[in-house]
């Protein structure tokens, strides 16, 4: 979490205003780093903002989404000034429709051999999922500024497979004895049937939210996931992990947007919900 003082530019680049035009480059600001370099116009050379992440998917992340005016803060000399700040929560997480499926194959030994017995057990179940994912303006989070729900559906299969076969050793006094080896190996396997972006809460739009619209299948056979809003417009391919992210936004809080983009885009996708989620 955070930068070295010197990972600054030399040239800082004013802050967005709104309804600023913003096409920005997301990328790691190290090789396991969770934090985001922000550039300028997809320009490497335009390092403009820092996005600061502190903690790991799914375990109530936060970002703060920050420029490069430091040393305000006596004792943060290397925290610039908020922007925007945001917080991840799961919500619900439930599982349900339970149908289990049982087979057993016993083969028949062959001259000098030992036959083995498998047993498949296969269950599978349904899950949904809603996440809330809200926006601030201030790093304590004290002032909310909008909100956005993430409602996800989709179906999971457990294959649990049992081999016992006979293997034949010898004992210490050099006889031949038979025992029986039980090999357990289990398979899980997760799709998502059933996703949807809302922003539910949205100062100064109180009257009707902004919709997310989101471009591409959530089972993973799309192309390409494509996320359009007033608030921004994002897109990844689900098929190549990817270390930096697009975003363009022209909204009045153009910091929000950028924000929003990158979360969504990154991680609750379609893909990141199915990874995470607890089954079983």
């Amino acid at each position: 979490m955070g930068c070295c003082f010197s990972d600054a530019p030399e040239v800082i680049i004013p802050d967005p205003t709104p309804g600023q035009d913003c096409k920005v480059l997301f990328k790691k600001t190290g090789v396991l780093s969770r934090d985001q370099f922000v550039y300028q116009d997809m320009d490497k050379e335009k390092k403009w903002l820092l996005m600061d992440k502190d903690g790991s998917l799914f375990s109530n992340p936060t970002y703060v989404l920050e420029n490069f005016v430091r040393g305000k803060n006596p004792d943060k000399k290397n925290q610039g000034e908020c922007l925007c700040a945001a917080k991840l929560e799961v919500t619900e997480a439930k599982t349900y429709g339970f149908e289990t499926h049982e087979d057993s194959d016993s083969s028949e030994p062959s001259s000098g051999e030992w036959g083995e017995e498998v047993d498949v057990v296969i269950v599978k179940m349904k899950w949904r999922q809603a996440i809330k994912v809200k926006f601030y303006s201030d790093r304590e989070r004290n002032n909310l500024i909008a909100a956005v729900k993430v409602k996800a559906k989709g179906k999971a299969k457990k294959t649990t497979k049992t081999t016992i076969t006979t293997e034949a050793t010898t004992d210490a006094d050099g006889n031949e004895v038979f025992k029986e080896v039980e090999r357990i190996s289990v398979d899980i396997h997760k799709k998502v049937t059933k996703v949807k972006y809302h922003i539910t809460e949205l100062i100064g739009e109180e009257k009707e939210m902004p919709h997310i619209k989101m471009h591409g299948k959530p089972n993973g056979k799309a192309d390409k996931w494509k996320w359009e809003s007033p608030l921004f417009t994002a897109e990844i391919d689900p098929h190549h992990s990817s270390d930096q992210i697009e975003v363009h936004t022209n909204w009045k809080n153009p910091a929000l947007g950028m924000l929003m983009g990158y979360i969504i885009a990154k991680d609750i996708s379609p893909d990141d919900i199915k990874d995470k989620v607890q089954v079983f």
